[in-house]
C-alpha cells in the first residue's frame, strides 16, 4: 500500500464559508487552551503530560469551562465537530514532540523552539478530520461530505481524484484566499512486472551404454 495526497479546490456558500471559519477557529482555540494549560504545568514546577492522548483526555474534562459563551455561561464547544479540536490538540502534541527531541538532539535539521500561541490574523487557517464519515460523497462527484458543515460543492471531480482509494484523512484549510482539502488516500501498489520468460533447452535422453561423444570409447 502507498499513501497519497489529493488537493480538492472548495466552492463553500457563504453560509458554510462561517462554519469552516468557526471550525479553523475551534482549531486554534483548542491548540492555544492546551498550550496554556501546558505552561501553567511547567510553571508550577511539575512534569505535563503532552501526548495526543493526554491532552485529549484533559480537553475533554476542560471544555465545559473553556469553551462557553462569557454573557451566558452556555458552552458553544457543541457547534463544531470534535474532530476541529482533537486536530488543534494533535497539532500542539506533534509541535511539543518536536521540541522535545530537538532538545535531546534526537531530531534532524534545525532547533524546534517551544510551540507559541496562534494568532486568528496570522498563520493558515485550519482544520482536519481522522475519523467519522467524511469524504466523497457516493452519486455526486463533485462534492465532499464534512461532518457538521455538510456537503460541499468542490470545484472539480472529487471522486475522480480519489479514484476509490481509502480515504484515511481529510484535512481542511484557507490558502490565498480559497479554501482546499487535502485527502490522504491509501493506494494499491502497481502490481510487479511479470518475470522474464526464461527458454528451456530440452537435453535428449541418454541410455548408460551411449557413447557421449562423437568418438568410440577406449577399452581400459
Amino acid at each position: 500500500m502507498m499513501l497519497e495526497a489529493v488537493k480538492v479546490a472548495l466552492d463553500p456558500t457563504p453560509r458554510q464559508e462561517r462554519l469552516l471559519e468557526s471550525h479553523a477557529g475551534a482549531a486554534r482555540f483548542a491548540y492555544n487552551k492546551g498550550l496554556a494549560h501546558v505552561k501553567d504545568v511547567l510553571e508550577r514546577g511539575d512534569a505535563p503530560e503532552w501526548s495526543y492522548y493526554a491532552l485529549r483526555k484533559w480537553w475533554n474534562q476542560a471544555k465545559g469551562a473553556l469553551a462557553v459563551d462569557e454573557a451566558t455561561g452556555e458552552p458553544w464547544w457543541p457547534e463544531n465537530s470534535k474532530e476541529a479540536y482533537n486536530s488543534g490538540l494533535e497539532s500542539l502534541a506533534d509541535a511539543l514532540k518536536n521540541f522535545s527531541e530537538s532538545r535531546k538532539g534526537r531530531r534532524k535539521g534545525r532547533r524546534m523552539g517551544f510551540p507559541r500561541f496562534k494568532s486568528k490574523d496570522s498563520g493558515i487557517r485550519r482544520f482536519a478530520y481522522t475519523t467519522g464519515s467524511f469524504g466523497p460523497v457516493g452519486h455526486d462527484p463533485y462534492a465532499l461530505k464534512l461532518p457538521r458543515i455538510g456537503r460541499v460543492h468542490c470545484m472539480e471531480d472529487a471522486s475522480k481524484r480519489v479514484d476509490g482509494a481509502k480515504v484515511l484523512r481529510m484535512s481542511v484549510s484557507r490558502r490565498a484566499g480559497r479554501w482546499q482539502a487535502s485527502l490522504t488516500v491509501e493506494r494499491a501498489d502497481d502490481p510487479a512486472p511479470p518475470s522474464p520468460s526464461v527458454s528451456v533447452m530440452t537435453v535428449p535422453f541418454l541410455s548408460a551404454g551411449a557413447v557421449r561423444t562423437g568418438h568410440p570409447r577406449r577399452p581400459r
